[in-house]
Protein backbone atom coordinates (compact mmCIF):
# COMPACT_ATOMS: atom_id res chain seq x y z
CA UNK A 1 0.00 0.00 0.00
CA UNK A 2 1.34 3.44 -0.89
CA UNK A 3 2.44 6.08 1.59
CA UNK A 4 -0.50 8.25 0.49
CA UNK A 5 -2.92 5.40 1.21
CA UNK A 6 -1.45 5.01 4.69
CA UNK A 7 -1.93 8.74 5.19
CA UNK A 8 -5.61 8.49 4.30
CA UNK A 9 -6.08 5.54 6.69
CA UNK A 10 -4.40 7.58 9.42
CA UNK A 11 -6.83 10.39 8.70
CA UNK A 12 -9.75 8.01 9.30
CA UNK A 13 -8.39 7.26 12.78
CA UNK A 14 -8.38 10.90 13.84
CA UNK A 15 -10.98 12.44 16.10
CA UNK A 16 -13.82 13.07 15.51
CA UNK A 17 -13.83 11.05 12.26
CA UNK A 18 -13.23 7.73 14.02
CA UNK A 19 -15.96 8.29 16.60
CA UNK A 20 -18.51 9.51 14.06
CA UNK A 21 -17.86 6.51 11.81
CA UNK A 22 -18.33 4.18 14.78
CA UNK A 23 -21.62 5.63 16.01
CA UNK A 24 -22.96 5.88 12.45
CA UNK A 25 -22.11 2.20 11.89
CA UNK A 26 -23.95 1.14 15.04
CA UNK A 27 -26.99 3.28 14.25
CA UNK A 28 -27.28 2.10 10.65
CA UNK A 29 -26.80 -1.56 11.57
CA UNK A 30 -29.48 -1.45 14.26
CA UNK A 31 -31.78 0.47 11.94
CA UNK A 32 -31.30 -2.22 9.28
CA UNK A 33 -32.31 -4.96 11.74
CA UNK A 34 -35.59 -3.16 12.53
CA UNK A 35 -37.46 -3.66 9.21
CA UNK A 36 -36.42 -7.32 8.99
CA UNK A 37 -37.66 -8.21 12.47
CA UNK A 38 -40.78 -6.08 11.93
CA UNK A 39 -41.55 -7.91 8.67
CA UNK A 40 -41.15 -11.34 10.26
CA UNK A 41 -43.13 -10.33 13.34
CA UNK A 42 -46.04 -8.98 11.32
CA UNK A 43 -45.92 -11.92 8.90
CA UNK A 44 -46.34 -14.26 11.85
CA UNK A 45 -49.53 -12.46 12.86
CA UNK A 46 -51.03 -11.34 9.53
CA UNK A 47 -49.20 -13.08 6.67
CA UNK A 48 -46.77 -11.65 4.12
CA UNK A 49 -49.40 -9.72 2.17
CA UNK A 50 -50.24 -7.34 5.00
CA UNK A 51 -46.72 -7.45 6.45
CA UNK A 52 -45.22 -6.27 3.15
CA UNK A 53 -47.93 -3.59 2.90
CA UNK A 54 -46.75 -2.22 6.25
CA UNK A 55 -42.99 -2.40 5.62
CA UNK A 56 -43.23 -1.35 1.97
CA UNK A 57 -45.73 1.40 2.74
CA UNK A 58 -43.71 3.07 5.45
CA UNK A 59 -40.47 2.68 3.46
CA UNK A 60 -42.08 4.44 0.50
CA UNK A 61 -43.46 7.25 2.68
CA UNK A 62 -40.13 7.60 4.47
CA UNK A 63 -38.20 7.84 1.23
CA UNK A 64 -40.64 10.26 -0.37
CA UNK A 65 -40.51 12.72 2.52
CA UNK A 66 -36.91 12.21 3.64
CA UNK A 67 -35.64 15.04 1.41
CA UNK A 68 -38.19 17.37 3.02
CA UNK A 69 -36.55 16.76 6.39
CA UNK A 70 -33.17 17.44 4.82
CA UNK A 71 -34.55 20.70 3.46
CA UNK A 72 -35.70 21.71 6.93
CA UNK A 73 -32.17 21.27 8.22
CA UNK A 74 -30.72 23.21 5.29
CA UNK A 75 -33.10 26.14 5.82
CA UNK A 76 -33.58 26.31 9.59
CA UNK A 77 -30.41 24.81 11.07
CA UNK A 78 -29.75 21.37 12.43
CA UNK A 79 -29.28 21.38 16.17
CA UNK A 80 -32.78 22.08 17.46
CA UNK A 81 -34.45 20.24 14.55
CA UNK A 82 -32.43 17.07 15.11
CA UNK A 83 -33.29 17.01 18.82
CA UNK A 84 -37.02 17.53 18.25
CA UNK A 85 -37.17 14.97 15.44
CA UNK A 86 -35.19 12.44 17.47
CA UNK A 87 -37.47 12.77 20.51
CA UNK A 88 -40.61 12.30 18.41
CA UNK A 89 -39.19 9.31 16.55
CA UNK A 90 -38.08 7.54 19.73
CA UNK A 91 -41.50 8.04 21.37
CA UNK A 92 -43.42 6.79 18.33
CA UNK A 93 -41.12 3.81 17.83
CA UNK A 94 -41.81 2.74 21.42
CA UNK A 95 -45.53 2.79 20.60
CA UNK A 96 -44.86 0.71 17.47
CA UNK A 97 -43.17 -1.99 19.56
CA UNK A 98 -46.12 -1.96 21.95
CA UNK A 99 -48.62 -2.28 19.08
CA UNK A 100 -46.73 -5.25 17.64
CA UNK A 101 -46.46 -6.97 21.01
CA UNK A 102 -50.16 -6.43 21.76
CA UNK A 103 -51.14 -7.36 18.18
CA UNK A 104 -53.08 -4.23 17.44
CA UNK A 105 -54.73 -4.08 13.99
CA UNK A 106 -52.08 -4.04 11.27
CA UNK A 107 -53.21 -0.64 9.95
CA UNK A 108 -52.55 0.98 13.35
CA UNK A 109 -49.00 -0.37 13.28
CA UNK A 110 -48.62 1.00 9.75
CA UNK A 111 -49.78 4.43 10.91
CA UNK A 112 -47.45 4.46 13.92
CA UNK A 113 -44.39 3.16 12.10
CA UNK A 114 -44.95 5.65 9.26
CA UNK A 115 -45.14 8.55 11.71
CA UNK A 116 -42.04 7.28 13.53
CA UNK A 117 -40.14 7.05 10.24
CA UNK A 118 -41.25 10.47 9.04
CA UNK A 119 -40.08 12.11 12.24
CA UNK A 120 -36.72 10.31 12.22
CA UNK A 121 -33.84 12.85 12.09
CA UNK A 122 -31.73 12.78 8.88
CA UNK A 123 -28.51 12.21 10.78
CA UNK A 124 -26.70 10.25 8.08
CA UNK A 125 -27.35 12.85 5.40
CA UNK A 126 -26.12 15.65 7.65
CA UNK A 127 -23.00 13.63 8.45
CA UNK A 128 -22.23 12.82 4.82
CA UNK A 129 -22.80 16.41 3.74
CA UNK A 130 -20.01 17.49 6.06
CA UNK A 131 -17.23 14.97 5.42
CA UNK A 132 -15.90 17.45 2.89
CA UNK A 133 -15.19 19.87 5.76
CA UNK A 134 -12.72 17.41 7.29
CA UNK A 135 -10.49 16.86 4.27
CA UNK A 136 -8.13 18.89 2.13
CA UNK A 137 -8.12 17.00 -1.18
CA UNK A 138 -10.22 14.70 -3.32
CA UNK A 139 -8.28 11.57 -2.35
CA UNK A 140 -9.08 12.07 1.32
CA UNK A 141 -12.70 12.79 0.47
CA UNK A 142 -12.92 9.51 -1.45
CA UNK A 143 -11.26 7.68 1.47
CA UNK A 144 -13.76 9.02 4.01
CA UNK A 145 -16.79 8.35 1.80
CA UNK A 146 -15.43 4.89 0.99
CA UNK A 147 -14.93 4.03 4.67
CA UNK A 148 -18.41 5.37 5.47
CA UNK A 149 -20.10 3.35 2.72
CA UNK A 150 -18.09 0.18 3.38
CA UNK A 151 -19.01 0.29 7.07
CA UNK A 152 -22.65 0.85 6.13
CA UNK A 153 -22.57 -2.16 3.82
CA UNK A 154 -20.87 -4.21 6.53
CA UNK A 155 -23.80 -3.27 8.74
CA UNK A 156 -26.14 -4.67 6.10
CA UNK A 157 -24.19 -7.94 6.26
CA UNK A 158 -24.44 -8.07 10.04
CA UNK A 159 -28.08 -6.92 10.24
CA UNK A 160 -29.85 -9.86 8.54
CA UNK A 161 -27.60 -12.34 10.30
CA UNK A 162 -28.41 -10.69 13.63
CA UNK A 163 -32.12 -10.51 12.80
CA UNK A 164 -32.22 -14.17 11.79
CA UNK A 165 -30.41 -15.28 14.94
CA UNK A 166 -32.64 -13.10 17.13
CA UNK A 167 -35.82 -14.51 15.59
CA UNK A 168 -34.59 -18.08 16.05
CA UNK A 169 -33.56 -17.42 19.66
CA UNK A 170 -36.37 -15.13 20.87
CA UNK A 171 -39.22 -15.52 18.42
CA UNK A 172 -40.32 -12.85 15.95
CA UNK A 173 -42.19 -10.56 18.39
CA UNK A 174 -39.52 -10.56 21.11
CA UNK A 175 -36.78 -10.08 18.54
CA UNK A 176 -38.44 -6.91 17.25
CA UNK A 177 -38.94 -5.55 20.78
CA UNK A 178 -35.27 -6.20 21.64
CA UNK A 179 -34.18 -4.48 18.44
CA UNK A 180 -36.26 -1.42 19.27
CA UNK A 181 -34.60 -1.15 22.70
CA UNK A 182 -31.13 -1.32 21.13
CA UNK A 183 -32.05 1.21 18.46
CA UNK A 184 -33.36 3.72 20.99
CA UNK A 185 -30.09 3.55 22.91
CA UNK A 186 -27.93 3.93 19.79
CA UNK A 187 -29.95 6.77 18.28
CA UNK A 188 -29.76 8.66 21.58
CA UNK A 189 -25.96 8.37 21.43
CA UNK A 190 -26.01 9.51 17.79
CA UNK A 191 -28.04 12.59 18.72
CA UNK A 192 -25.57 13.43 21.49
CA UNK A 193 -22.69 13.12 19.02
CA UNK A 194 -24.57 15.32 16.55
CA UNK A 195 -24.97 18.01 19.17
CA UNK A 196 -21.39 17.77 20.38
CA UNK A 197 -19.86 18.01 16.89
CA UNK A 198 -22.51 20.34 15.42
CA UNK A 199 -23.52 17.90 12.68
CA UNK A 200 -25.48 19.45 9.87
CA UNK A 201 -24.31 22.99 10.67
CA UNK A 202 -23.15 24.63 7.46
CA UNK A 203 -22.87 28.20 6.31
CA UNK A 204 -23.84 28.55 2.63
CA UNK A 205 -20.87 29.94 0.73
CA UNK A 206 -22.20 29.71 -2.80
CA UNK A 207 -25.89 30.70 -2.90
CA UNK A 208 -27.50 30.46 -6.34
CA UNK A 209 -27.65 33.58 -8.46
CA UNK A 210 -31.41 33.28 -8.80
CA UNK A 211 -34.02 31.63 -6.62
CA UNK A 212 -36.85 30.91 -9.02
CA UNK A 213 -40.06 29.09 -8.18
CA UNK A 214 -38.82 25.87 -9.80
CA UNK A 215 -35.72 25.79 -7.60
CA UNK A 216 -37.71 26.60 -4.45
CA UNK A 217 -39.99 23.61 -5.09
CA UNK A 218 -37.47 21.09 -6.43
CA UNK A 219 -34.42 22.06 -4.40
CA UNK A 220 -31.36 20.12 -5.63
CA UNK A 221 -33.51 18.20 -8.14
CA UNK A 222 -33.71 21.41 -10.15
CA UNK A 223 -30.16 20.52 -11.25
CA UNK A 224 -30.19 18.00 -14.15
CA UNK A 225 -26.98 16.38 -12.93
CA UNK A 226 -28.49 15.59 -9.54
CA UNK A 227 -31.43 13.91 -11.28
CA UNK A 228 -29.04 11.80 -13.35
CA UNK A 229 -27.30 10.63 -10.20
CA UNK A 230 -30.62 9.33 -8.87
CA UNK A 231 -31.55 7.07 -11.83
CA UNK A 232 -29.23 4.08 -11.12
CA UNK A 233 -30.23 4.27 -7.46
CA UNK A 234 -33.91 3.86 -8.40
CA UNK A 235 -33.02 0.65 -10.24
CA UNK A 236 -30.98 -0.52 -7.28
CA UNK A 237 -33.94 0.11 -4.98
CA UNK A 238 -36.21 -2.17 -7.02
CA UNK A 239 -33.83 -5.08 -6.42
CA UNK A 240 -33.44 -4.23 -2.73
CA UNK A 241 -37.18 -3.93 -2.15
CA UNK A 242 -38.13 -7.02 -4.13
CA UNK A 243 -35.53 -9.39 -2.70
CA UNK A 244 -36.11 -8.06 0.82
CA UNK A 245 -39.64 -9.49 0.65
CA UNK A 246 -39.03 -12.44 -1.69
CA UNK A 247 -36.10 -13.97 0.20
CA UNK A 248 -37.71 -14.60 3.62
CA UNK A 249 -41.03 -15.64 2.07
CA UNK A 250 -39.43 -18.05 -0.40
CA UNK A 251 -37.03 -19.51 2.19
CA UNK A 252 -39.91 -20.18 4.57
CA UNK A 253 -41.91 -21.69 1.69
CA UNK A 254 -39.05 -24.18 1.18
CA UNK A 255 -38.73 -24.81 4.96
CA UNK A 256 -35.24 -23.31 4.78
CA UNK A 257 -35.52 -20.61 7.45
CA UNK A 258 -31.79 -20.88 8.16
CA UNK A 259 -31.12 -19.44 4.69
CA UNK A 260 -32.92 -16.16 5.40
CA UNK A 261 -30.00 -14.39 7.08
CA UNK A 262 -27.29 -15.48 4.59
CA UNK A 263 -29.48 -14.70 1.57
CA UNK A 264 -30.40 -11.24 2.84
CA UNK A 265 -26.73 -10.62 3.61
CA UNK A 266 -25.48 -11.82 0.20
CA UNK A 267 -25.85 -8.45 -1.53
CA UNK A 268 -24.04 -6.64 1.24
CA UNK A 269 -21.26 -9.23 1.46
CA UNK A 270 -20.57 -8.44 -2.17
CA UNK A 271 -20.88 -4.74 -1.32
CA UNK A 272 -18.17 -4.93 1.35
CA UNK A 273 -15.80 -6.76 -0.98
CA UNK A 274 -16.49 -4.40 -3.87
CA UNK A 275 -16.20 -1.33 -1.68
CA UNK A 276 -12.79 -2.34 -0.35
CA UNK A 277 -11.50 -3.06 -3.86
CA UNK A 278 -12.90 0.21 -5.19
CA UNK A 279 -11.38 2.22 -2.36
CA UNK A 280 -7.90 0.88 -3.18
CA UNK A 281 -8.08 1.62 -6.90
CA UNK A 282 -6.73 4.75 -8.54
CA UNK A 283 -8.95 5.32 -11.57
CA UNK A 284 -8.24 7.84 -14.30
CA UNK A 285 -11.73 7.97 -15.81
CA UNK A 286 -14.20 10.63 -14.77
CA UNK A 287 -16.68 9.83 -12.01
CA UNK A 288 -19.53 10.03 -14.52
CA UNK A 289 -17.97 7.37 -16.76
CA UNK A 290 -17.29 5.17 -13.73
CA UNK A 291 -20.86 5.68 -12.51
CA UNK A 292 -22.30 4.39 -15.81
CA UNK A 293 -20.06 1.30 -15.76
CA UNK A 294 -21.00 0.54 -12.15
CA UNK A 295 -24.72 0.92 -12.92
CA UNK A 296 -24.40 -1.57 -15.78
CA UNK A 297 -22.35 -4.00 -13.71
CA UNK A 298 -24.92 -3.96 -10.88
CA UNK A 299 -27.93 -4.50 -13.14
CA UNK A 300 -26.53 -7.26 -15.37
CA UNK A 301 -26.46 -10.10 -12.78
CA UNK A 302 -29.93 -9.06 -11.55
CA UNK A 303 -31.28 -9.57 -15.08
CA UNK A 304 -30.95 -13.32 -14.49
CA UNK A 305 -32.97 -13.44 -11.27
CA UNK A 306 -35.83 -15.05 -13.20
CA UNK A 307 -33.71 -18.24 -13.20
CA UNK A 308 -32.99 -18.12 -9.46
CA UNK A 309 -35.38 -20.70 -8.04
CA UNK A 310 -32.45 -22.65 -6.49
CA UNK A 311 -31.31 -20.84 -3.34
CA UNK A 312 -27.62 -21.19 -4.22
CA UNK A 313 -28.16 -19.42 -7.57
CA UNK A 314 -30.20 -16.68 -5.88
CA UNK A 315 -27.37 -16.11 -3.39
CA UNK A 316 -24.76 -16.07 -6.18
CA UNK A 317 -26.60 -13.50 -8.30
CA UNK A 318 -27.26 -11.25 -5.31
CA UNK A 319 -23.59 -11.35 -4.32
CA UNK A 320 -22.43 -10.60 -7.87
CA UNK A 321 -24.74 -7.60 -8.09
CA UNK A 322 -23.69 -6.57 -4.59
CA UNK A 323 -20.06 -6.20 -5.65
CA UNK A 324 -21.05 -2.90 -7.27
CA UNK A 325 -23.46 -1.55 -4.63
CA UNK A 326 -20.92 0.19 -2.40
CA UNK A 327 -18.87 1.61 -5.32
CA UNK A 328 -22.13 3.01 -6.74
CA UNK A 329 -22.98 4.72 -3.46
CA UNK A 330 -19.42 6.05 -3.00
CA UNK A 331 -19.42 7.53 -6.50
CA UNK A 332 -22.93 8.93 -6.05
CA UNK A 333 -21.90 10.77 -2.88
CA UNK A 334 -18.76 12.10 -4.59
CA UNK A 335 -20.85 13.38 -7.51
CA UNK A 336 -23.30 15.00 -5.09
CA UNK A 337 -20.39 16.65 -3.27
CA UNK A 338 -19.14 18.08 -6.56
CA UNK A 339 -22.56 19.13 -7.86
CA UNK A 340 -24.78 20.29 -4.98
CA UNK A 341 -24.77 23.85 -3.72
CA UNK A 342 -24.25 24.52 -0.01
CA UNK A 343 -27.79 25.79 0.52
CA UNK A 344 -29.19 22.38 -0.57
CA UNK A 345 -26.33 20.07 0.43
CA UNK A 346 -28.07 18.04 3.15
CA UNK A 347 -31.21 17.62 1.05
CA UNK A 348 -29.12 16.54 -1.94
CA UNK A 349 -27.47 13.84 0.16
CA UNK A 350 -30.86 12.58 1.36
CA UNK A 351 -31.88 11.96 -2.24
CA UNK A 352 -29.17 9.31 -2.62
CA UNK A 353 -30.86 7.04 -0.09
CA UNK A 354 -34.38 8.29 -0.83
CA UNK A 355 -34.13 7.36 -4.51
CA UNK A 356 -33.35 3.75 -3.65
CA UNK A 357 -36.04 3.63 -0.96
CA UNK A 358 -38.81 5.08 -3.15
CA UNK A 359 -38.37 2.20 -5.59
CA UNK A 360 -37.76 -0.15 -2.67
CA UNK A 361 -41.11 0.59 -1.04
CA UNK A 362 -43.14 0.46 -4.25
CA UNK A 363 -41.69 -2.85 -5.42
CA UNK A 364 -41.84 -4.39 -1.93
CA UNK A 365 -45.63 -3.99 -1.86
CA UNK A 366 -45.96 -5.54 -5.33
CA UNK A 367 -43.66 -8.48 -4.57
CA UNK A 368 -45.47 -9.00 -1.26
CA UNK A 369 -48.75 -9.47 -3.11
CA UNK A 370 -47.13 -11.93 -5.53
CA UNK A 371 -45.44 -14.08 -2.88
CA UNK A 372 -48.61 -14.07 -0.81
CA UNK A 373 -50.24 -15.78 -3.81
CA UNK A 374 -47.10 -17.99 -4.16
CA UNK A 375 -46.38 -16.65 -7.64
CA UNK A 376 -42.64 -17.07 -7.24
CA UNK A 377 -41.74 -17.12 -10.94
CA UNK A 378 -43.71 -13.94 -11.62
CA UNK A 379 -41.99 -12.16 -8.73
CA UNK A 380 -38.53 -13.09 -10.02
CA UNK A 381 -39.46 -12.14 -13.58
CA UNK A 382 -40.59 -8.72 -12.41
CA UNK A 383 -37.25 -8.14 -10.65
CA UNK A 384 -35.37 -9.22 -13.78
CA UNK A 385 -37.43 -6.80 -15.86
CA UNK A 386 -36.56 -3.93 -13.49
CA UNK A 387 -32.85 -4.79 -13.79
CA UNK A 388 -33.12 -4.98 -17.60
CA UNK A 389 -34.69 -1.53 -17.61
CA UNK A 390 -31.68 -0.35 -15.61
CA UNK A 391 -29.27 -1.74 -18.21
CA UNK A 392 -31.13 0.00 -21.04
CA UNK A 393 -31.29 3.28 -19.14
CA UNK A 394 -27.56 3.20 -18.33
CA UNK A 395 -26.71 2.58 -21.97
CA UNK A 396 -28.98 5.30 -23.34
CA UNK A 397 -28.42 8.08 -20.79
CA UNK A 398 -25.74 10.49 -22.05
CA UNK A 399 -22.80 11.29 -19.82
CA UNK A 400 -22.79 14.99 -18.79
CA UNK A 401 -20.15 17.13 -20.42
CA UNK A 402 -17.45 18.50 -18.10
CA UNK A 403 -18.62 21.65 -16.36
CA UNK A 404 -18.25 23.64 -13.21
CA UNK A 405 -19.65 22.04 -10.09
CA UNK A 406 -20.81 23.64 -6.90
CA UNK A 407 -17.30 24.24 -5.65
CA UNK A 408 -15.75 25.33 -8.93
CA UNK A 409 -14.61 21.80 -9.83
CA UNK A 410 -15.75 19.67 -12.70
CA UNK A 411 -17.29 16.96 -10.58
CA UNK A 412 -15.28 14.52 -12.69
CA UNK A 413 -12.10 14.45 -10.71
CA UNK A 414 -9.49 11.87 -11.64
CA UNK A 415 -7.01 11.37 -8.77
CA UNK A 416 -3.63 12.82 -9.57
CA UNK A 417 -0.65 14.01 -7.64
CA UNK A 418 -2.12 17.51 -7.42
CA UNK A 419 -5.60 17.08 -6.00
CA UNK A 420 -7.50 20.34 -5.55
CA UNK A 421 -7.89 21.71 -2.08
CA UNK A 422 -11.48 21.43 -0.88
CA UNK A 423 -13.22 24.06 1.23
CA UNK A 424 -13.21 23.50 4.97
CA UNK A 425 -10.77 23.58 7.86
CA UNK A 426 -7.29 22.16 7.58
CA UNK A 427 -6.84 18.80 9.34
CA UNK A 428 -5.62 18.97 12.89
CA UNK A 429 -2.46 17.13 13.89
CA UNK A 430 -2.86 13.43 14.64
CA UNK A 431 -5.01 13.05 17.73
CA UNK A 432 -6.22 16.62 17.49
CA UNK A 433 -9.70 17.80 16.62
CA UNK A 434 -10.43 19.51 13.30
CA UNK A 435 -12.70 22.49 13.07
CA UNK A 436 -16.48 22.27 13.52
CA UNK A 437 -17.92 19.18 11.99
CA UNK A 438 -20.77 19.76 10.13
CA UNK A 439 -26.73 11.84 10.44
CA UNK A 440 -30.53 9.43 9.05
CA UNK A 441 -31.12 5.75 9.14
CA UNK A 442 -29.85 4.21 5.92
CA UNK A 443 -31.63 3.07 2.86
CA UNK A 444 -33.47 -0.14 3.73
CA UNK A 445 -32.12 -3.06 1.80
CA UNK A 446 -31.00 -6.65 2.22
Amino acid sequence: MSTAAFGHLAHLRRRPVRGLLTIAFLARTTAAVLPITLLLSLAQSYGYGRASAVTGGYTFALALLLPLRGRLLDHYGAQRALTVMGGCAMTLLTLVAFSVGQRWPWWSTLLLVTCASLSSPPLNAALRSSWRLLVTDARQLKAVHAADSILEEAGFVLAPLTAGAAVLALGAHRAYEATVVCYLAVIAAYLLAARRHRLGTQTPTNPPASDGRRRRWLGPLAQPRIRRIMVPLLVMGTVFGGTGIFVPAYAQHLDATGWIGPLLAATSIGGVIGGILYATLTLTSSHWHIYRILALAFALPACFLFLARPLWLLATLLMLAGLFVTPLFITAFLLVDATATDDTRIEANTWVGASADIANGAVAVTIGALVSAQRWDTALLLLSACAAAGVITALLTPIPAPGKGAQGTTGEHAPTGSDPVLPGPQPAPAGGRPGPVVGEPPATRP
